[in-house]
């Protein structure tokens, strides 16, 4: 006997989720995140069941230690989740609108792809520096699998301290002709950063806890900020130690909100914020997981701040930034 595909409607079950756990919660932030996970979680798992599936879950149990007890996260989290019941953001990821993002490209070698990155200027692209082995040619498209336009790499620059001192996971890459159809992305100013409660990540990455499954379509999904600089303390440690970040340069975002984050594939791509004009301007470029996350994706993730680099991605030969 076949089995029927299990009928959800999406949207429907997130700000069912968010109802249910603003009833629940009072208000106790960490009680709130938890009520929407399990909701959400238990509305999946019926309609699994109704399709004749079976659905392995993890619930509301925490994953990421150290985020999930991070008042600043719990806080952001929930403000983003009222946003989304308001129609104005978007909890869960879904793909991305064939006009929007454009800047937003795959990155790969001439036979793959496998990062993402964000043209910052017609001809410039910046992504992470650990996709330095395969960066030959970046995709402007919706999905990787269709027809889009490929451009080839003429320079790539690893940041010259990449892994000394700091983590440095960045690159520049320099197009071999300039792209003119495609706005470049404003970078966000420092104070805007250090301010974000939240934003808006996309790219091209895989779409399982594992990292393994899903690379090519262009996705978003916008996710609480836990620590935009990583400064500050969660639960006895700093914010250095608690999530593995380096402190002035990096900002940690995430920990699912029904399982959505950045994951492998995504390496490069970027974090969206929003200016006091609501335009999506660029804050960092996706680097890592935390370091007390479980999972590949899925328990937070760790951003490069652009601002902290504009001075040495303008100073390389051949770059312009607007």
């Amino acid at each position: 006997m076949p089995r029927r595909e299990v009928s959800l409607d999406h949207e429907a079950a997130v700000r069912g989720a968010i109802e249910y756990a603003e009833k629940r919660a009072g208000a106790d932030d960490q009680a709130f995140v938890e009520a929407l996970t399990a909701r959400f979680d238990q509305t999946v798992r019926e309609a699994s069941r109704a399709a004749g599936r079976f659905r392995v879950t993890a619930g509301a149990a925490p994953r990421s230690f150290h985020i999930y007890k991070d008042a600043r996260y719990l806080a952001n989290a929930r403000a983003l989740a009222r946003r989304t019941l308001a129609g104005t953001r978007v909890i869960g990821g879904r793909p991305v609108a064939a006009d929007a993002f454009l800047d937003c490209v795959a990155v790969g070698s001439d036979d793959e792809w496998g990062c993402t990155g964000t043209l910052i200027a017609s001809d410039v692209v910046v992504t992470a520096g650990h996709c330095a082995d395969f960066a030959t040619r970046v995709f402007f498209g919706a999905n990787v699998a269709q027809p889009g336009r490929a451009v080839k790499v003429k320079k790539a620059v690893l940041h010259p301290k990449y892994h000394r001192g700091a983590k440095n996971d960045l690159m520049v890459l320099v197009l071999a002709e300039k792209v003119t159809a495609v706005a470049p992305r404003p970078l966000a100013a420092k104070t805007l950063i250090d301010k974000a409660t939240d934003g808006r990540a996309v790219g091209f990455g895989n779409v399982d806890p594992m990292g393994m499954f899903g690379y090519g379509i262009k996705r978003e999904v916008d996710v609480p900020v836990a620590s935009p600089s990583c400064r500050g303390t969660v639960d006895g440690h700093d914010d250095a130690s608690a999530y593995g970040c380096d402190v002035g340069l990096e900002f940690v975002a995430g920990r699912p909100l029904l399982e959505r984050d950045s994951c492998t594939g995504d390496s490069g791509g970027p974090f969206y914020i929003q200016d006091k004009a609501k335009q999506w301007v660029l804050a960092g470029a996706t680097s890592r997981a935390t370091s007390s996350s479980m999972n590949n994706c899925g328990d937070g993730g760790i951003y490069v701040r652009l601002d902290r680099y504009r001075a040495w991605i303008d100073g390389i030969a051949g770059v312009t930034l607007p």
